[in-house]
């Protein structure tokens, strides 16, 4: 069975922060905080983002452009702009790069991307939306984590991946189980290799089968948004709740595009 990719929203905070197709600070919002194009390569294809001014008082908000890298273990490095070979910033156009906005002002931005005719790689990048207040420390920020909103700040993911492109290869493998400090769970990492040259979004889930009885017990699927050319180390867990007896234990992958579902395994004994 397929799933359609979802893109997975979850935010961290510093401030007052609404979770949902908005990403809310003290004073501004911006909507949505993840855009996509899958323009053809070669043409052109425009999105637009919407900033609001919920404070008091006029705010001039100045939009950058930066590059991110994903590293195994999930975690988010911001770098600047055009420092990464997926860089999506020399791509997109911005109209405007900034907005003056009036207490209670609601302003559109158009983001124009241009594909090359030659390029078939996928691309992505975060826009940072900032207030003149924060201009000061914002150079000397470079470590925090997609979807962090700061008062003064807030940043969206754009990604790029062409039409019609082949889906690839993505792999999993080296399942092994880690030590828990729940006694009530088990917990299991596997690797997921990503050697396509797109951005993915995965479907990976458990399933233990009693090597006796052959009875099959299913746990909850997990989303992983994977990079090309990239490994992300995933934990999973499931109850320890199995009735005793040896089984075989499953990592299944499943993923838009491929023909059949992918897995790794060990064999697990349950006292």
């Amino acid at each position: 069975m397929k799933y359609l990719s979802v893109f997975s929203r979850y935010f961290f905070l510093f401030t007052l922060l609404i979770v949902g197709n908005n990403l809310s600070a003290q004073d501004f919002e911006v909507a949505p905080v993840k855009v996509s194009f899958n323009a053809t390569p070669g043409e052109s294809q425009s999105r637009t983002v919407t900033i609001k001014n919920h404070g008091n008082r006029r705010e001039t908000i100045t939009l950058r452009m930066q590059d991110y890298l994903v590293q195994r273990e999930g975690n988010t490095e911001l770098l600047p702009a055009g420092s990464t070979r997926n860089s999506i910033a020399s791509w997109v156009n911005l109209n405007p790069s900034f907005v003056e906005l009036e207490p209670n002002e609601t302003r559109t931005i158009q983001l124009n991307l241009q594909a090359p005719n030659d390029d078939f790689s996928s691309r992505w990048g975060i826009l940072s939306f900032i207030t003149t207040a924060e201009q000061s420390v914002f150079s000397a920020d470079r470590e925090l984590q997609t979807g962090l909103a700061m008062a003064g700040r807030i940043d969206i993911m754009l990604s790029y991946n062409p039409a019609n492109s082949q889906p690839g290869r993505i792999e999993i493998s080296s399942m092994q189980e880690l030590d828990s400090e729940n006694p009530d769970e088990r917990i299991f990492s596997v690797n997921i290799d990503n050697l396509s040259e797109r951005i993915t979004t995965t479907k990976v889930f458990l399933i233990a089968s009693n090597l006796q009885t052959t009875e099959e017990k299913r746990y909850r699927t997990m989303e992983v948004i994977t990079y090309p050319q990239t490994t992300r180390t995933v934990q999973l867990t499931m109850p320890n709740d199995l009735p005793p007896g040896r089984y075989s234990l499953a990592a299944i992958l499943d993923y838009p595009g491929s023909e059949s579902l992918k897995g790794t395994q060990i064999i697990i004994d349950v006292e």
